[in-house]
């Protein structure tokens, strides 16, 4: 059976400017194939499984070329795999995404195009420019800025003539003879016009001037691909409409862990921050068979060990009945929480591991439940007792570079830190040891001790406190 592709656009940068069925599609997919500008927090939403296959292209650099590309997507899809090809903007806005999808068409292989935000119009918006006004433009118009190719030069008497906005794609390297050429055929050289480099991202920078001046500003401040050219009055609305600049942690980049609910990397982004995600972690469970023949006093040390103990009850087809003798210890609040969602209401609750490993000492009856790393640490301080390996967490993927350029480190607890630094090699470490880490809390706090790494300790464990900090240390 042929697998299906879907061309997807991620938008401009920010991963939350992905669609609600692109990320659906990402999810569901068994390989991706992306390109250079997607963000890599996006990958975190694939399936652990999920083969990923980096196809990115540079200005006048392109290691895989297009053909190739389009063989890879057949070649997958014939082996019945579901494929993502992952383009930065939309599929259809200079993306190549209409080649592709004629020659997934003339394969035999289903496709499906689902758009992005282009950067055309994005871009603009987060520079504070809106591509279209009802007093200023009433059309726009979208041209690549690659001019290498004279076959398809553009019709600069044309396009110096429209009323509308101009907007221009991967033209920096053409700026120079842009500016020229609507010059030449007679559009008025007092023009606004801008260039927004690396829109809706930490670097993102935006240079106002005229057609005249526009070429020399943007060379004296030394702006980059990938950026955008916009030509025309709507340029002026900027100092009114202009509001991811003026965030109050605009253009910092902070790395924080991989979680679910999203809710610390919304806020900073809603502050203004780039945040450069950690992969996930992977849990590998173990199925344990316990010994159910005499009374134990059980430790559950997270919820997962609950889980595992669960099964293994269900397994061994032992009834709630014969653990009226037992004793049960949960450690840590939220494991509490499940053991009493499991219909278990622990005899002895313990805040945390540390006040565990304080009052566990003699209690050789002790069934003691566990990841690797809780059980590593338990028989490390001479905890007694029978100790079973629940399960196992680590981040089994590549840690991608990208976090060794972030100008903050944030960690909202002990584990996240603790899976995060034994993924490291030691060279990483090093650059870990440069980085300005916040923590919230002394334990985690010690988790960095341990490996001898100075943090940034916030004076209350609330998200005001980390923001507080990182503007503190902003002005440094």
């Amino acid at each position: 059976m042929t697998g299906q592709i879907a061309l997807v656009g991620a938008g401009l940068g920010d991963p939350e400017l992905l669609t609600v069925k692109g990320l659906r599609k990402i999810k569901q997919a068994d390989v991706i194939v992306y390109d250079r500008l997607i963000n890599p927090a996006i990958l975190n939403s694939c399936k652990v499984d999920c083969e990923k296959i980096y196809v990115g292209k540079k200005p006048n650099y392109h290691p895989v070329p297009q053909e190739k590309i389009e063989e890879i997507m057949i070649e997958k899809a014939q082996q019945g795999l579901n494929v993502v090809r992952l383009k930065s903007g939309d599929p259809y806005v200079f993306g190549r995404g209409g080649e592709e999808g004629a020659s997934l068409k003339q394969a035999g292989i289903s496709f499906e195009v689902i758009p992005g935000i282009t950067s055309s119009i994005g871009g603009l918006a987060y520079a504070g420019i809106p591509i279209t006004h009802r007093d200023l433009a009433a059309d726009f118009h979208v041209y690549t800025g690659h001019l290498n190719n004279s076959e398809r030069e553009i019709d600069w008497s044309t396009a110096a003539k429209v009323e509308g906005t101009l907007v221009f794609l991967m033209g920096m390297s053409g700026l120079k003879k842009i500016t020229e050429q609507l010059i030449f055929h007679g559009k008025d050289k007092h023009t606004p016009a801008a260039i927004i480099q690396w829109a809706s991202r930490k670097q993102q920078k935006t240079v106002v001037g005229t057609l005249e001046t526009i070429f020399d500003k943007t060379s004296a401040a030394k702006l980059q691909p990938p950026s955008l050219i916009v030509i025309g009055e709507v340029v002026t609305r900027r100092k009114d409409l202009n509001f991811f600049e003026e965030r109050p942690l605009y253009s910092i980049s902070i790395a924080i862990p991989f979680t679910k609910k999203k809710k610390m990397t919304s806020r900073l982004t809603d502050l203004g921050a780039e945040i450069i995600e950690l992969p996930p972690s992977d849990t590998r469970i173990y199925d344990q068979t316990i010994d159910f023949s005499q009374p134990h006093q059980i430790v559950f040390t997270d919820s997962l060990s609950v889980d595992v103990f669960i099964r293994a009850m269900k397994v061994q087809k032992i009834d709630w009945r014969k653990l009226a003798d037992w004793q049960f210890i949960s450690v840590g609040h939220h494991t509490g929480t499940i053991l009493e969602k499991a219909g278990i209401r622990a005899d002895f609750d313990f805040p945390d591991f540390e006040k565990y490993l304080e009052e566990s000492e003699g209690q050789s009856k002790s069934l003691i439940l566990g990841d690797s790393w809780m059980i590593g640490k338990l028989t490390e301080q001479g905890v007694i007792g029978t100790k079973l390996i629940t399960h196992e967490e680590k981040i089994t993927v590549e840690i991608p570079d990208l976090w060794q350029k972030a100008d903050f480190m944030y960690f909202p607890n002990s584990k996240a830190a603790r899976l995060f630094l034994s993924a490291l090699a030691e060279e990483e470490l090093v650059v870990v040891a440069q980085k300005k880490i916040i923590v919230m809390g002394q334990k985690t706090k010690a988790v960095f001790d341990d490996y001898q790494l100075s943090v940034i300790q916030t004076a209350e464990p609330s998200f005001d406190c980390v923001v507080e900090k990182i503007k503190e240390e902003m002005k440094r």
